[in-house]
């Protein structure tokens, strides 16, 4: 456990507080996708991050304006029980303690009446846990050879904000500004409450200065919906606001409040709250409002498996490997829960590669879309869709039937539409016929994409090492 502490600029009394349980990273900084957020002028967006490598913590400097201990500028340091860091030479301090935060310094936080804790023991941490060794599971930037980020370039887009068709108005942008350049004469930070936002120019979902969101569409219980990122047969997912933090909710469209909808809903998501795994969003917090079940959970920042080959064409064997790999990983750690949790809707655009600083690449999103309770009223063929899906099956070989046509796509960057057909095996997925794809693939997908799901692999153990078994050769 790692305690955060934020220091009253001239008293040095805590004014409030961060608990953080097992997580391996942990960011700070001007921007929305930090773990705590700090609106400084001073702050860059991605100031500083504390990272656990093997059981060692230390402090690694990002920001642009520095990162001072004891009035030193450091670039990586190890951390020390108690350690204050300051951000920028006129910036807050951060005081870091081991464990949680000492009885003394609770005490002088109670007896200011101005101080403020916000420890988040609903919304805890979890470990991130892999089973099945990745190709490419290192972070380069563990090594402290990495340089911090240019100011120039561009900031990482939440995920959730590019998922589905939704227009770009509302959408978040972040601009590199003076804010981003040494300025020891810089502004304090805006409080929400008093902030007229007069930096919220363009189509801004938050205002820069302050956080807040600048239009709320609706209230729902304790959450401000902000937007709605996508709309799929049963379900909505929108973009809300709750204690300073955007999240990810999750729930179904009025006409889909059906009994056995309503049960499968609530067994996936209480499952959810549940686990740890790299490839895996964090699931904070479930509820009923009206008999209506909301999901909630943290937001995921990169781009789509999707977005990233429709930017930059297909990706290389090993990356497309390695990528699909790491989603057996996780599907794997799904299907061996009791009961078995089956995903239903994996598809490109449901992969997010996340920044290379995150442990875990790739992480699965798009759940509780119970896709077999809709499937059957669908008469067109979906591309990453199991034949017996549309009879309503839910499976765990309907997910690995899935990951055929990702791979397919990943490598060619053709929509798998195109090779479904009615040839000398009946009506199915003819990898055999996808232009340029490698011999040594083309089996894997065939077994993947079999109509007879008895045929299909067992566990997605077993098509990792297939995978693995050709990119050590190829």
């Amino acid at each position: 456990m790692i305690t955060l502490t934020l220091l009253h600029p001239i008293q040095s009394i805590p004014v409030q507080s961060w608990t953080f349980e097992h997580e391996l990273v942990i960011r700070i900084g001007r921007s929305t996708d930090n773990h705590v957020i700090l609106y400084s002028a001073v702050v860059s967006r991605h100031h500083v991050e504390l990272r656990c490598n093997d059981s060692q913590w230390e402090v690694v400097s990002l920001g642009a304006n520095g990162t001072y201990v004891e009035g030193k500028r450091i670039t990586q340091i190890p951390l020390v029980d108690s350690l204050v860091i300051r951000l920028a030479r006129s910036g807050p301090n951060i005081q870091i303690h081991f464990g949680s935060l000492p009885a003394d310094v609770v005490k002088a936080s109670q007896a200011d009446p101005t101080a403020k804790s916000n420890q988040p023991s609903s919304q805890p941490l979890r470990p991130r846990l892999s089973g099945i060794p990745t190709a490419d599971s290192g972070d380069p930037t563990q090594s402290g050879d990495a340089p911090p980020p240019k100011l120039t370039a561009p900031v990482t887009k939440p995920a959730d904000e590019q998922e589905g068709s939704m227009p770009a108005s509302g959408e978040l942008t972040q601009r590199s500004t003076a804010m981003d350049v040494e300025n020891e004469t810089a502004v304090p930070p805006v409080n929400g409450a008093t902030c007229t936002h007069p930096r919220a120019q363009g189509n801004v979902l938050f205002c820069p200065d302050c956080g807040q969101p600048l239009q709320v569409i609706q209230t729902i219980g304790d959450y401000q919906v902000v937007k709605t990122v996508r709309q799929d047969t049963i379900g909505l997912t929108q973009l809300v606001w709750r204690n300073g933090q955007s999240l990810v909710l999750r729930t179904l469209k009025p006409e889909w409040q059906q009994p056995e909808l309503l049960e499968a809903f609530t067994q996936q998501a209480k499952q959810l709250l549940t686990l740890e795994h790299p490839g895996l969003p964090h699931f904070i917090d479930f509820f009923a409002l009206d008999g209506k079940p909301h999901l909630v959970r943290r937001r995921m920042y990169g781009q789509s498996l999707q977005q990233r080959v429709m930017q930059h064409g297909p990706l290389a064997p090993a990356e497309a490997i390695a990528a699909i790999v790491q989603v057996c990983d996780t599907l794997e750690y799904l299907h061996q829960q009791s009961p078995s949790l089956i995903h239903e809707d994996l598809k490109p655009e449901n992969l997010i590669q996340q920044p290379p600083t995150a442990t875990g690449n790739i992480t699965i999103v798009g759940f509780v879309s119970l896709t077999s309770f809709a499937a059957t009223q669908q008469t067109a063929t979906t591309a990453y869709l199991a034949p017996e899906q549309i009879q309503g099956q839910r499976t765990i070989v309907a997910d690995l039937f899935a990951l055929g046509p990702i791979l397919v796509y990943l490598l060619t960057g053709q929509a798998p539409n195109a090779f479904y057909a009615q040839r000398e095996q009946g009506f199915r997925f003819y990898p055999e016929y996808v232009p340029g794809l490698a011999t040594e693939v083309v089996p894997i997908v065939r077994r993947l994409t079999n109509p007879q799901p008895e045929e299909r692999y067992a566990t997605a153990k077993e098509v990792a090492e297939a995978l693995l078994s050709i990119s050590t050769t190829a």
